[in-house]
């Protein structure tokens, strides 16, 4: 887990969370849903990745329609990646293939 991109990461979805939150109560619930998570990533508190699925709010995206905001989508993914350990090599493999498509 890299805490540099960790906190990168955090600072990301902090900014599209508040962006959104103007416009969305569900982003502000999701807001409040990952703040404690938030909060130890920008202080470099975590030092250990949580299990995978364990990110609060996904559902937020798939069931209360936040996904029709690609960029706080992709911030939360980040996020969640990084967390959770950051990228596995899988992971960059299938990134790669996509780049060059």
């Amino acid at each position: 887990m890299n805490l540099i991109d960790l906190k990168k990461a955090a600072m990301n979805l902090e900014i599209q969370l508040n962006v959104h939150s103007k416009i969305d109560p569900e982003a502000v619930a999701l807001y409040w849903d990952l703040k404690p998570l938030l909060d130890k990533a920008k202080a470099g508190s975590i030092s250990e990745p949580i299990e995978v699925g364990a990110v609060p709010g996904r559902y937020r995206f798939t069931e209360r329609n936040l996904q029709q905001y690609g960029d706080l989508e992709e911030a939360y993914a980040i996020f969640s990646i990084e967390i959770t350990g950051g990228e596995t090599p899988a992971l960059k493999y299938v990134r790669e293939l996509l780049r060059k498509q």
